[in-house]
């Protein structure tokens, strides 16, 4: 969505580093990010302004976006409003024992979000809240990383939070990897192709306490998808550190999410990778 409909033609990125896991390409589980994503109004206007510009070119589509963006935000934004805060509720807060920090992010996320919604006098989006720097004292940063410290304890863990079997597990739901998700892939990659642009799709560490047999062997099937298409596709790189600490809990904040030395271990070594062609920087212009 970012890439292929948000961006400017100028604003496209050199290279893209994707980090994420299996969980993030089953098919099989509802897209409850997406769906949040799809209710905002922000996404509804950007349809709204994607469809007048095609129909009336660009300096009529912007006077007509201007004129109709305060009934149309306004109008949505309730429901849109509940439907981010019940993904942000489940997506956030329950992940682990870091309910304070979390919780920070999630209200950091919803004021950005509201920032949205239409002044009542001229409604014309307020933006100011945008570019508002983070609360002092809060461990978030600007770009909304959650930088944090805390490392994960089998010993202790489970004394608060329950062992849940793969098989119970709603990120592995009915796990397949042909469907929505795969689509979306393919487009994504058909673009960056077309655009020229590199994709560094990293596979995110996990401990052994998470892998057991119903995850491993979703996972095995990830990996294999994975090696496939970085063989038959142009511009598709694949790194496989899913198992790469698997008993190193220092680099974990529980049993699935890395902490901040473990996000420090992963950028170090895809800055070292040799199969990753770094974007050079311009030389400075000689006096």
């Amino acid at each position: 969505l970012v890439i292929r409909q948000v961006l400017e033609p100028d604003q496209l990125p050199k290279l893209i580093i994707w980090a994420d896991g299996a969980r993030a390409f089953n098919s099989g589980r509802e897209d409850v990010t997406f769906n949040a994503i799809v209710a905002s109004p922000g996404y509804r206007e950007l349809i709204s302004q994607r469809a007048e510009a095609q129909a009336e070119g660009g300096a009529q589509a912007s006077e007509a976006e201007t004129a109709e963006v305060g009934p149309t935000v306004d109008q949505s934004l309730p429901n849109s409003y509940a439907a981010m805060d019940q993904w942000m509720s489940d997506q956030i807060a329950g992940f682990s024992a870091v309910y304070g920090d979390r919780e920070r992010l999630k209200n950091w996320v919803q004021d950005r979000f509201l920032a949205f919604s239409p002044v009542a006098e001229n409604g014309l989006f307020t933006e100011e809240k945008l570019d508002a720097p983070m609360p002092e004292g809060s461990a978030i940063d600007f770009d909304g990383f959650l930088p944090l410290a805390l490392r994960f304890n089998p010993a202790t863990y489970y004394q608060t939070y329950a062992r849940v079997p793969g098989t119970y597990d709603g990120d592995y739901e009915e796990f397949r990897l042909d469907g929505v998700q795969a689509e979306a892939f393919q487009a994504l990659l058909e673009f960056t192709q077309a655009k020229n642009i590199p994709i560094v799709f990293v596979n995110t560490p996990l401990t052994d306490e998470y892998l057991d047999d119903y995850r491993q062997q979703a996972e095995a099937e990830f990996l294999r998808y994975m090696f496939m298409l970085s063989t038959t596709e142009t511009g598709f790189i694949f790194r496989d550190l899913g198992q790469a600490w698997p008993q190193r809990y220092d680099y974990f904040s529980d049993p699935s999410h890395l902490n901040r030395y473990g996000a420090y271990q992963v950028s170090n070594q895809l800055a070292q990778d040799p199969l990753i062609d770094w974007p050079k920087s311009a030389p400075p212009a000689s006096p």
